[in-house]
């Protein structure tokens, strides 16, 4: 059933594209390409001859004729549509199916009586167009919430029209600018002069803002990224260039001087006194350091230097130390 409905439609519909005309006419007899075109030759047949003839040069010697009489296209007077066999006459009608573009053009009826009196002439414009395709229609958003509508189709000389929900628009573009406000049911009406079309559409509001919104979040997270990764990489380089900071050990320098008592014999003198310093380290931190002020200690220390056969025991010395604590 569905298979002989859908048939049923694309007959209704080459139907349509079916065009007829009359030869007497004075307006443009428009005809649908690959369609069927039926040429009313209004007088009869039996009592009169018809020379259709095509002007393409508009030389009645070389442009192509055709003669219809008792319904016959006459073979000796035939050259325009003797050798298509898609064209025939019944009835009194001339009728071309399909037609093809070389179909356009402009043609020249006569109409002779019985005894070979022209009675009656003239001229006849055919115009071939391409029917309407499928219509489409598609809405895009812009970043400012407003909304174009465009509609597309494929035939020749295509009119496009409008309509809100029944109302009519604006005519004649194949495109109409919607504000925020805009919603409901669109239709797009498209047609030339031998068929027509139509499409309708929901207007919706523009999703644009919240794919703006997450494409915003998502670059905003990548620069975040990169900021933390480039500020890790600068710390790696700030800690290898620095220099390894020293301990907490503090130093304390240790004046030593050598004093020595006076003796009754200046022959066993000992030498000038000498002056040492010794480091003392300290582990201390050093805010400890910063807290304390600097402190001097005096201390007197005594050596006893080994006993030497060779030599008499001198007397005690006395050695003094001033310590610096820093």
């Amino acid at each position: 059933m569905m298979l002989i409905f859908g048939l049923m439609l694309l007959l209704q519909s080459a139907a349509c594209l079916d065009q007829y005309c009359r030869l007497n006419q004075s307006d443009i007899c428009y005809a649908a390409l690959g369609h069927k075109l039926s040429l009313l030759m209004v007088w009869d047949t039996t009592k009169h001859e018809i020379k259709i003839q095509q002007n393409i040069n508009y030389n009645t010697d070389s442009d192509p004729v055709c003669t219809v009489k008792n319904d016959m296209k006459k073979k000796s007077v035939c050259d325009l549509y003797w050798s298509r066999t898609e064209v025939t006459v019944n009835a009194g009608t001339l009728i071309i199916n399909p037609v093809i573009r070389s179909d356009s053009g402009n043609y020249t009826i006569r109409v002779y009586s019985s005894g070979g009196t022209e009675i009656f002439k003239r001229d006849l414009q055919v115009k071939v167009e391409a029917p309407i395709g499928s219509v489409e229609v598609s809405i895009k958003c812009s970043s400012s919430g407003e909304r174009r509508a465009s509609c597309s189709s494929e035939g020749d000389q295509i009119l496009y029209s409008w309509t809100l929900n029944g109302d009519p628009l604006m005519d004649g573009d194949s495109f109409i600018d919607l504000d925020t406000r805009t919603d409901g049911n669109i239709s797009c009406s498209v047609k030339n002069n031998v068929s027509h079309g139509q499409k309708t559409v929901e207007v919706k509001p523009c999703p644009v803002l919240h794919f703006s919104l997450i494409a915003l979040g998502c670059v905003a997270l990548i620069l975040i990224l990169l900021f933390i990764t480039a500020y890790h990489i600068y710390r790696k380089k700030q800690v290898k260039s620095t220099p390894a900071a020293a301990g907490n050990e503090d130093i304390t320098y240790a004046d030593i001087t050598y004093k020595k008592k006076n003796d009754t014999k200046k022959a066993e003198s000992l030498p000038p006194a000498d002056v040492e310093y010794v480091a003392i380290q300290h582990q201390r931190k050093r805010k400890e350091r910063k807290e304390k002020k600097e402190e001097v200690e005096y201390g007197e220390v005594t050596f006893t230097p080994n006993q030497s056969s060779a030599r008499p025991r001198p007397q005690e010395e006395s050695i003094y130390s001033q310590v610096h604590r820093c």
